[in-house]
């Protein structure tokens, strides 16, 4: 999806944090519709927009001195050449992404939709261990566990809506006809085993010519698998597992190294075209992926550090369209669902009190490693 809600969590957790610095926080910053905005929930929103702001600095501006960074002005859209200073790229995003909060509360509700207790525990789980792991960072922030709680409810209502909206007994369900179409020709289950382009002892990275010769044994590896082309995926997976197990003793030889016991072991993911674009980086590597027919194997360089020893195999022999059929939905209509909450929450009445969010500015937003904000 264009926005993925995890996101704001992640970066809190992994980038910076926010400083209290003393500050008296309201319990709640008012209404969106019928949404009640903890202050919790508020700050979270904030600092995501802060996050996505930073994304877009320029490299003679320090997103780190919070203060200065605020009166910066960053280029919002690259094509068009939109700019914005980030004071207010901030609070309209704040604004924007409370906005989705109410949208996904709002419709989760109108579809008739219902957290089980099963469904809340296993969020409510989810915010425990986040505290359990970052809970200095969070109580730092102001962030307590009943506000992640209430986060990971959001969270999981968002993707029950691709079910609510687009499942077979949805508002609009998508045919499973469809749904086995975009699988086959836009989504990727690859059996595979990752190799290293470094000695795994002394993490001395191969040179050109010996990335040449690593890649030239691991595609020998991959045509050893034709014969199983035709098989079941237990058996090419099979295939790929002893290809793997032979060509690994010299392919680490290269670089004088021995591969690990478990290095042959083979993996399996499904990937999306974003997947493709994100992960495999080096030319002509997300082509080798979507060159693939079922059964067929292949080795690429796929980023700077590693080959890729891979094969394509069927997803429908590995899972059911069923037990497919959310992350299916979320590559086929993450981007349209997101559309429409976005569009929807701009309807919702906004109901936010200014002097309750005057109380949490974006000023007090800081790097860990710069006290002069605090």
């Amino acid at each position: 999806m264009k926005k993925k809600l995890l996101a704001l969590v992640c970066a809190l957790v992994m980038i910076f944090s926010l400083a209290s610095c003393g500050l008296s926080t309201p319990d709640t910053v008012g209404k969106v519709g019928d949404f009640e905005v903890s202050s919790g929930l508020y700050l979270l929103a904030q600092f995501s927009a802060y996050q996505q702001a930073a994304q877009l600095a320029g490299k003679d501006q320090d997103a780190t001195d919070v203060k200065a960074f605020l009166k910066e002005t960053i280029t919002t859209d690259a094509d068009t050449g939109e700019t914005a200073v980030v004071q207010d790229y901030v609070a309209d995003k704040t604004l924007e992404t409370l906005r989705t909060f109410a949208a996904i509360d709002a419709r989760f509700a109108e579809l008739g939709g219902e957290l089980t207790a099963e469904q809340t525990q296993v969020a409510d789980n989810y915010a425990q261990q986040l505290m359990d792991q970052y809970g200095s960072t969070y109580n730092a922030n102001g962030i307590g566990l009943e506000t992640l709680k209430a986060f990971e409810r959001i969270q999981l209502k968002h993707t029950l809506l691709l079910t609510l909206v687009y499942g077979p007994d949805g508002e609009s369900p998508v045919d499973d006809s469809d749904l086995t179409e975009h699988l086959d020709s836009q989504m990727y289950e690859l059996a595979y085993v990752n190799i290293p382009l470094y000695n795994t002892s002394t993490f001395v990275f191969a040179s050109d010519d010996q990335k040449a010769q690593m890649l030239q044994l691991a595609q020998a590896a991959a045509a050893s698998c034709s014969e199983t082309q035709d098989g079941s995926v237990s058996e090419q997976v099979s295939a790929l597992h002893s290809a793997a197990s032979a060509a690994l003793p010299d392919i680490y030889a290269v670089l004088d190294s021995t591969p690990a016991e478990d290095a042959s072991s083979v993996q399996t993911e499904l990937l999306t075209e974003s997947d493709l674009t994100g992960a495999f980086t080096q030319d002509g590597a997300a082509d080798a992926v979507r060159g693939l027919v079922y059964g067929e194997a292949a080795a690429a360089q796929y980023n700077a550090a590693s080959i890729i020893l891979m094969m394509r195999i069927d997803p429908l022999q590995v899972s059911t369209l069923d037990a497919l059929r959310t992350q299916i939905l979320s590559d086929m209509k993450g981007d349209e669902l997101e559309d429409a909450l976005t569009a929807y929450g701009s309807t919702l009445e906004n109901d936010l009190s200014t002097s309750a969010m005057n109380k949490m500015p974006a000023s007090k937003i800081v790097n860990p490693s710069s006290s002069s904000n605090s």
